[in-house]
């Protein structure tokens, strides 16, 4: 596929509505729908850590309240303004809630449709199949999108939310992307798939499911890193480099590009830099995984101003990093990228005292 005809899902990040606009218009025709939180404090799931602080020390503070209300009604004015301009649909995430109920369950889901209808949305990406099926009944015009954490790996998954919730674009978990047979597999049974592009943590990551858990019971688990094994982690990850995206075009209608909480252009930087297929960026400018995350912390940028996307070997592809220790191509590149003195740093290690 020639790189200018993609279609990409892109994030709107709390920055200056009007900015946003013009920035999306300029690249509309490859636009698919902007997503974006829906404006209201009970319901703002995935970024909300950005404002709480680790452990939710800073969720009171009043500068935590400011950025909070702030990114809250550029959020509402965006969805307000960009109607009719570009398509607009917002994820909800209902694995962030309790509910205590069926009753809670229900008027949960009546008060996401109410936010639709006030919105005029065109469609919601979800991952709660109960809040699914209820919000299909409710409102059975609007577009649902899975969400990469309904963890769809079959076709079964799938013809189920279809039939039920009325799902017409699927999002598969991020590992997906190692296991490329799969996609072709949901393909060809006929399902639009979207595919998470720029973000992903560690393949085979052992702390998936307990990262997932702490962020829907609202805790910060800082002990759970996504780094477990030294330097050649940062290359372990579930992502698409720009120049691999010719092998998915096949199977892949929408490329989704991650930064809800991201900065300034990002969003649109990185979907150029797909758009471009530049191979020149830094990796830790173009990607968002935990692993590059994890790289941030342990070495500063100067460190890592070596690892350019065009180091990253096309072997990872459709490695699923099972044959490490007797390969070893991800640490030996690293070593000669990265400086000696904060190659130890990327270990995981666990200190424990009394």
């Amino acid at each position: 596929m020639d790189p200018t005809n993609r279609i990409y899902s892109i994030p709107y990040n709390g920055t200056d509505p009007e900015w946003f606009l013009q920035e999306t218009e300029k690249r509309k025709q490859h636009i698919d729908h902007v997503y974006c939180e829906l404006p209201n404090e009970e319901m703002l799931s995935h970024v909300r850590f950005l404002f709480d602080g680790p452990g939710g020390t800073e969720k009171n503070t009043d500068d935590a309240k400011v950025k909070r209300a702030r990114y809250m009604m550029n959020c509402a004015e965006f969805l307000q303004k960009a109607k009719g301009n570009v398509r607009r649909i917002c994820p909800v995430n209902a694995m962030y809630y309790q509910f205590h109920s069926e009753e809670e369950l229900k008027n949960f889901a009546i008060r996401i449709a109410r936010q639709a209808n006030r919105y005029q949305l065109e469609g919601l990406i979800l991952s709660d199949y109960r809040i699914a099926v209820l919000l299909h009944a409710l409102l059975p015009e609007l577009e649902i999108h899975t969400s990469c954490n309904a963890y769809h790996w079959n076709v079964r998954q799938m013809e189920i939310w279809r039939e039920k919730c009325g799902a017409k674009v699927f999002n598969p978990p991020r590992e997906i992307l190692r296991v490329p047979n799969k996609l072709k597999e949901m393909h060809t049974a006929g399902y639009k798939l979207k595919c998470l592009i720029n973000e992903g943590c560690l393949m085979g990551c052992p702390n998936s499911i307990c990262h997932n858990l702490s962020v829907a019971l609202g805790s910060y688990a800082g002990i759970l890193s996504c780094c477990q094994d030294g330097i050649a982690d940062l290359f372990r990850a579930n992502w698409i480099l720009p120049r691999w995206q010719k092998h998915f075009d096949p199977y892949v209608d929408i490329y989704k590009i991650a930064g809800r909480n991201s900065e300034g252009d990002y969003p649109f930087r990185c979907m150029d830099a797909y758009l471009t297929e530049n191979n020149n960026m830094l990796l830790t400018e173009l990607m968002l995984s935990g692993t590059v995350g994890f790289a941030h912390r342990m070495a500063p940028p100067e460190a890592l101003a070596n690892v350019t996307l065009d180091k990253v070997p096309d072997k990872l592809l459709t490695c699923e990093c099972k044959e490490c220790e007797q390969c070893k191509l991800c640490e030996r590149i690293l070593q000669t990228l990265v400086p000696e003195e904060y190659r130890e740093r990327f270990r995981f290690k666990v200190k424990v005292t009394k």
